[in-house]
């Protein structure tokens, strides 16, 4: 078999080159996220000149993952504590690089919700201060750092929609049966009345936005329909709402996102997702700006930034090769290139992501992503290997999520290492309507499963992969994915690696954060199970990995976050102890410092160099020696070390 040039894994895994540049809203300056002292800081530079670059912030351990412009030329950033997601709020000063903690409480979480291009001096934070379970808005003044809460969540509603104003106008909330309510502010009461009910089938519709003035609202509303779509609601009358459809999904996936006005916060664009992102024009003046950007880039397009006067958008651009960013200028109707997010890569052939529609076993089209490692293509068939290769399975987490077209980190890793890699949209997935989305309910390790067990039946069909060399590979429901795959069907995969996976659906639910609890009903609702009442517990248990562990025959590996506050480290521990205590083979490694993934470079490819390794014993597949690969890790390998280090 042909060997390709391995990629190291710290090209691939190391912290990117640059990534998320952002106009300023003058339009004059530009911000990204790269490495300084190989930490991930925010750095600003001239838009004519972004060589010149100076770094504003001083991160030195986690890295800084998440910054927004204030309309006042200041830069907004989050960051939490190993992981623990209790996210705080800093303000950076991009002249003097003076930082300030906005939000210093500890055990608290919040996060940027609104800033007004009218009101420069101020913005709006949600935080669970009062009460961990709940998120009330606050008004911050930014010279002075002063905190004023404007709403509290005294109902448990799940958000709030702000115009302008900086005032909220409207927050939704879920009912028991989970069911949704929108409810509009009585600027007369100061009540908030009930004006949009969404019933559990239609709940996956939206509040997107407010436009600036906050005299029009826009939902993503699938009611009535399939699939969700642009509708707009009048509020310039205090006594009658109406609302009209803007826009509908020419193909069978919802509307995405909105682009939308600076200024106004009107729409002026929408996106869908099938297999691709397309972009479709709303306001007929922007014609010739989409008309241009998809003549001149090849792949998919997005609008990572825009300026306040809307004439300079930053373009991000990714295809399989990569992801790049340009500045389109739209006076001059050109674009400027700005720089690769990873120039390590530059000097390697990646693999082609192919999509592929995958009949379910029960009829439904499943939308999945296939790459073959480019040195074993078949020279007359390019998504396909000329003979059959091994497989990996790889999952995405959510489950409310999807796997989507472009660069991919992990596809081009596995592939370059020799196999190929499936991505299945399964049943559940989101973006492709809300039948796509009802039938999962109540189907962890059921039809959701049997939807990737199609997939790789598929792939051995099409002479893609070997039968007895598939892998399964995935993080949080794409770790319980593994899990089932080794436990409910047990000789369908030669080996798995869970990463930060639950294996008990009852202590899964049982611990989940109490800021979710605004939700709790619909994930309660949609996984089938309540565990407040027997049957709800017997119906979880039945759906948990850990039930079955008995039955594992196959190699595991799990990589878990000590401070993982979605999946805890128990949901590893347990599924862990009882193979132990069976003499069922297993690896574990555990990092003191990470949470629901993995943020730290040194961790990430560390535990990238233990899986390939676990991997290349089980699949055939090549490996990168490990050379030091764990210098500055935390990884701990709890069990299997032996088998798991060189």
């Amino acid at each position: 078999m042909t060997i390709a040039t391995l990629i190291p894994r710290r090209a691939i895994f190391g912290n990117p080159t640059r990534l998320q540049p952002r106009v300023s809203p003058g339009g004059n300056l530009i911000a990204f996220i790269a490495p300084k002292d190989n930490v991930l800081n925010v750095w600003v530079a001239p838009v004519a000149h972004p060589k010149n670059a100076k770094c504003i912030t001083n991160d030195t351990k986690r890295g800084v993952r998440m910054y927004q412009w204030t309309y006042n030329n200041q830069i907004v950033y989050s960051q939490d504590k190993n992981g623990d997601e209790n996210w705080h709020t800093y303000l950076v000063n991009i002249e003097t690089a003076k930082e300030r903690n906005l939000t210093p409480f500890e055990g608290a979480t919040s996060f940027p919700s609104k800033f007004s291009s009218t009101r420069p001096n101020e913005m709006l934070i949600m935080m669970n201060k009062r009460d961990v379970s709940v998120f009330d808005l606050h008004k911050v003044t930014l010279d002075t750092a002063d905190l004023e809460m404007i709403e509290e969540n005294n109902a448990k509603y799940n958000d709030w929609h702000c115009a302008g104003d900086l005032q909220a106008h409207f927050t939704g909330q879920e009912q028991p049966d989970g069911s949704k309510i929108l409810l509009r502010k009585n600027k007369t009461t100061g009540s908030w009345d009930r004006c949009v009910a969404w019933s559990f089938t239609d709940a996956r519709s939206s509040f997107h936005s407010l436009s600036s003035d906050g005299t029009k609202a826009y939902l993503l509303d699938c009611r009535g329909r399939d699939n969700k779509a642009l509708v707009e609601m009048d509020l310039s009358s205090a006594d009658h709402i109406s609302s009209k459809v803007l826009a509908e999904s020419p193909n069978t996936a919802d509307i995405k996102d909105l682009l939308k006005d600076p200024k106004t916060g009107i729409p002026i664009a929408f996106s869908t997702e099938y297999t691709m992102t397309k972009w479709h024009v709303l306001d007929p003046a922007y014609k010739k700006d989409f008309d241009f950007l998809e003549e001149k880039f090849v792949g998919e397009i997005d609008i990572e930034s825009q300026s306040l006067d809307n004439n300079k958008w930053i373009i991000s651009q990714s295809n399989s090769s990569g992801l790049q960013y340009h500045i389109y200028d739209r006076e001059t109707t050109s674009t400027t290139f700005l720089f690769h997010s990873r120039d390590e890569l530059l000097p390697f052939t990646l693999s082609t992501m192919h999509p592929v529609v995958i009949k379910s076993r029960d009829g439904q089209d499943l939308v999945s992503y296939l790459t073959i490692p480019e040195h074993l293509v078949d020279s007359e068939r390019r998504d396909r290997p000329s003979q059959p290769i091994p497989l990996v399975l790889r999952v995405h987490g959510g489950p409310w999520w999807r796997d989507s077209y472009g660069f991919n980190a992990e596809h081009q890793w596995f592939s370059n290492r020799g196999s190929a890699v499936l991505s299945v949209n399964f049943r559940g997935s989101t973006g492709f309507g809300k039948n796509f989305m009802e039938i999962a309910n109540g189907q962890w390790s059921k039809d959701m499963h049997n939807d990737l067990i199609d997939g790789v039946e598929w792939a051995i069909a099409q002479g893609i992969a070997i039968r007895e060399k598939v892998a399964i590979y995935g993080g949080s429901y794409g770790g319980y994915s593994t899990l089932a795959g080794l436990t409910f069907t047990p000789d369908v995969f030669c080996c798995g690696v869970d990463l930060v996976g639950p294996s008990n659906l009852v202590t899964l639910i049982d611990t989940i954060p109490p800021y979710w609890s605004a939700m709790m009903h619909d994930m309660v609702l949609r996984i089938g199970g309540d565990p407040k009442t027997e049957e709800g517990r017997k119906f979880l248990t039945e759906c948990s990995p850990l039930t079955y562990v008995e039955n594992i025959k196959k190699p595991l590996l799990i990589g878990q976050g000590a401070n993982d506050p979605r999946v805890k480290q128990a949901e590893s521990d347990q599924i862990v102890d009882a193979m132990v205590s069976r003499n069922i083979p297993v690896g574990y490694v555990l990092y003191s410092d990470e949470g629901h993934g993995f943020a730290r470079p040194p961790n990430k490819i560390s535990f990238a160099a233990i899986t390939e390794k676990f991997l290349a014993n089980h699949l055939g597949t090549s490996r990168e020696p490990y050379g030091s690969d764990f210098e500055g890790s935390t990884a701990e390998i709890l069990q299997g070390k032996a088998d798991l280090l060189d």
